[in-house]
């Protein structure tokens, strides 16, 4: 204790360090330990289920059909439940949001209708309540929900008296029955409703709109599930050739199926955050190598008065470990608000509720603190004490070589190194940012509001098809309003739909997709007035027909200027047809007119052939409202909700932005990497400047004497600055080297995050190495400033 004791007033005489050396090992352990706690939850975790390894997700797939991943029909996904010999059970899932309008205003809720046995699968029990019984789930059953967690706390603040309640959708009463637990699902579902799929559509064998999910028999692998349900659905190819015969089922890692596409950028930023770490150590190593320079008399007084080498380390590691469990014990405190932060902010993360700081990523923070506490102490002290110090004892302000110094140079040298790497990727990522946010989109969204009005897809068609029409009716009227229009989807959205058609005059197996004349495409749906609408140019012939003529004379469609370049031969395509592959059998769509090109599938997907279908009214209950006006489209915010309860005051209207934002919004990710990495580095950078300037002290220091004598002899005050700087000037080079290697070996994970900039860019590594250069000249030049300050008189009386 009295050793421990000695060690707390050693550091209580040096407070300014002692702070420094703990703030930087808190930001470093606080940021390790609250990004480890997002991964440990996203992607090391298993799912939150009774034995999740037995869970796997089911789809339909049919690569001679073009269709390697579809959704389930219902009438399959009955036939594998009976059929099969390694599920206990598999169900399907497919989102309908509804509007609730049991409140005193409508609210739109995001919904999952599920076929029987969905929650059977999961294993897990409702928080409250029960889930769904037999007789809910079939046609004409009861009508129940269960609701998630979120929703629970959002609208009855975590009240058991919400059992029994009842929503209101399209006037029917839906009893809830139950409330799932936080982890089950993430806050962007709200509620489960039954399926309940009626006789009819069971029968049709190509309505394939359900996701599937199973649970394995226990002992069986997905291998052997796979190969058990390609075997039913080879059966049923037989018996029903017209809809089955070529399609088979694919059975998947249902953990992998929900994070996959957050696997990498989580990985990376990890990475990044670890190279912090590793900086943040390195520079505490850099500054224990200086105080125990300056405290080299005092160790060499413990010596001589017989404390051996390993006492003397073990005292020093003593003062390591206080201030280690101080840094670790802030970095813990950091972590819980950096969690909650974090969970705030990628609020589309999956298994974003399971997020927290438990007891995995409180051991992490103390691993990292006895790692850091290893080499930022004991390798200092073990170079501080490599010599016999009672002979330092006599030799005390002599001055000692460069060499002395070689594990703090390379220290700083590895720290120059990861910081040109996160200069480099915070500079990539910067300029990929920029081409993202200034592509080409096609269209001008700067006067354009959208927004959507609460109809789902069992409503009557027709009084849903009358309301539309009545709203572009009443929005066109509005004095300032140019354009209104609806789309199925928005460009860039993400919502990729792809089908496959035949184009007269494409008859040549040479000009379609795959050789063999037929074309895959693209589609949206849209109205007459969604082209001007959304600011997207007409190239050739017109657009779609008024809403309320669009049926007359058959269906129509546009078609994009790469599709007019791929299959037009040059030739006008007003005029031709189209037909789909799905329905050949169907009536042949004529081509009205030619679009330009527009950023549909992604912002950084350049555009591929599509059709713009003219939809038909109810043709998409609940679609995308697009309204340009002739100056800010904002005006148009207090006016939208006022004007569609006008019409229909059951309506929820939800969604309201100008276009702008919502483009903005797909920007989310990448600019949240951008910022996340830009931080990382400018800490790495600031980490690497004390380092550097810790060390170039430290040489001052040791070197006081050579100074005085040098300056006596005749030396100039910038010879010394000088000299001290073409010291310093081989470790940035070499540290620089190693960061552009690290940067080339990490070209392969950067170019996967990259959009119009390579991860080897000249420009950007030339910009992140002179960012560096300025930044080590500085930190360089203030204590060779310093040295050049020196007294010669009183350098050399010192000896």
């Amino acid at each position: 204790m009295k050793q421990w004791t000695l060690a707390w007033r050693s550091l209580a005489r040096r407070p300014v360090f002692v702070a420094v050396v703990v703030g930087i090992l808190a930001l470093g352990i606080g940021t390790n330990t609250a990004l480890f706690s997002v991964v440990d939850a996203v992607l090391l975790r298993p799912l939150p289920y009774s034995n999740p390894d037995r869970v796997v997700t089911v789809m339909e797939a049919s690569p001679s059909k073009n269709e390697p991943v579809s959704l389930i029909a219902p009438a399959r996904l009955a036939d594998w439940n009976r059929m099969n010999r390694t599920f206990e059970s598999i169900a399907g899932v497919y989102l309908e949001n509804v509007t609730d309008t049991s409140g005193a205003e409508p609210e739109r809720l995001a919904g999952r209708r599920v076929s029987p046995r969905y929650f059977a699968i999961f294993g897990v029990k409702p928080l409250a309540g029960r889930t769904f019984t037999p007789d809910e789930e079939i046609d004409g059953g009861p009508l129940s929900v269960v609701i998630n967690y979120s929703f629970w706390d959002r609208r009855y603040h975590r009240s058991p008296d919400a059992i029994g309640q009842r929503l209101i959708f399209g006037g029917a009463r839906f009893t809830i029955v139950g409330v799932m637990p936080k982890e089950f699902a993430g806050p962007d579902v709200d509620l489960w409703i039954p399926a309940q799929l009626s006789a009819g559509l069971m029968r049709h064998r190509d309505a394939r709109f359900l996701s599937g999910v199973g649970r394995m028999k226990a002992g069986v692998t997905m291998a052997q599930a796979q190969n058990d349900l390609a075997n039913a659905q080879r059966e049923l190819g037989r018996q029903f050739p017209q809809t089955d015969k070529g399609w088979s089922a694919l059975v998947g890692d249902l953990k992998k199926f929900r994070i996959e596409n957050y696997r990498h950028a989580l990985l990376f930023v990890l990475a990044a955050v670890a190279l912090l770490l590793l900086v943040a150590v390195a520079n505490v190593a850099g500054l224990m190598l200086t105080q125990l320079q300056r405290r080299e008399k005092e160790l060499a007084i413990r010596s001589s008065i017989g404390a051996t080498r390993g006492q003397v380390v073990g005292g020093l590691m003593r003062e390591v470990l206080l201030i280690a469990s101080a840094g670790v014990c802030l970095g813990c405190a950091a972590a819980l608000w950096l969690v909650d932060f974090l969970k705030t902010l990628l609020t589309d993360l999956p298994r974003v509720a399971e997020i927290h700081v438990d007891g995995r990523a409180l051991f992490f923070a103390a691993l990292a603190a006895i790692m850091a506490a290893m080499l930022c102490g004991l390798l200092p002290a073990l170079q501080a004490t490599r010599a016999d110090l009672a002979a330092l004892l006599s030799q005390a302000g002599r001055g000692v070589s460069g060499g002395q110094h070689k594990w703090q140079r390379a220290l700083v040298a590895g720290q120059v190194a990861i910081t040109v790497l996160l200069l480099a990727s915070a500079g990539f990522m910067l300029r990929s940012y920029y081409n993202l946010s200034h592509v080409d989109l096609g269209f001008d969204p700067s006067h354009t509001i959208t927004f959507h009005v609460g109809a789902a897809w069992g409503e009557d068609r027709e009084r849903v098809g009358q309301l539309q029409k009545q709203l572009l009716a009443e929005f066109e009227r509005i004095p300032g309003v140019e354009a209104a229009g609806f789309a199925n989807f928005l460009p860039a959205s993400g919502a990729t739909l792809r089908y496959q058609v035949a184009f007269d005059g494409n008859e040549r197996g040479d000009e379609g997709n795959d050789g063999s004349g037929k074309i895959t495409v693209g589609e949206r749906s849209i109205t007459s007035g969604y082209l001007k609408a959304l600011g997207g140019p007409l190239l050739a012939g017109q657009s779609c027909p008024d809403l309320g003529t669009v049926s007359n004379g058959g269906p129509k469609a546009l078609v994009n200027r790469r599709f007019a370049d791929l299959y037009g031969k040059n030739q006008n395509l007003v005029g031709r047809h189209i037909r789909g592959l799905e329905d050949p059998k169907g009536p042949p769509t004529e081509i009205v007119g030619v679009a330009g090109n527009m950023r549909e599938d992604a912002l950084n997907a350049t555009p591929v052939p599509y059709i713009y279908v003219c939809i038909v009214p109810a043709g998409w209950p609940d679609p995308e409202y697009v309204v340009r006006t002739h100056g800010d489209p904002r005006r148009l915010l207090q006016e939208i909700q006022p004007l569609v309860h006008n019409i229909d005051p059951a309506r929820a209207v939800f969604g309201v932005k100008t276009l702008e934002q919502v483009l903005d919004q797909t920007l989310d990710r990448p600019r949240l990497n951008t910022r996340m990495l830009a931080l990382f580095a400018l800490a790495a950078m600031a980490l690497a400047a004390i380092g550097l300037y810790g060390l170039v002290s430290l040489v001052v220091t040791a070197r006081t004497r050579e100074i005085g004598v040098r300056m006596t002899l005749g030396a100039e005050p910038l010879q010394i600055m000088a000299q001290i700087a073409a010291g310093v000037a081989p470790l940035l080079g070499a540290g620089i080297s190693g960061g552009i290697v690290l940067t080339l070996l990490a070209n392969r994970v950067l170019r996967s995050v990259l959009f119009g900039v390579s991860a080897t860019d000249v420009m950007t590594l030339a910009g992140a190495v002179l960012t560096l250069a300025v930044v080590s000249a500085v930190a360089t030049f203030l204590p060779a400033r310093r040295a050049a300050k020196i007294d010669p008189l009183e350098a050399i009386r010192s000896e």
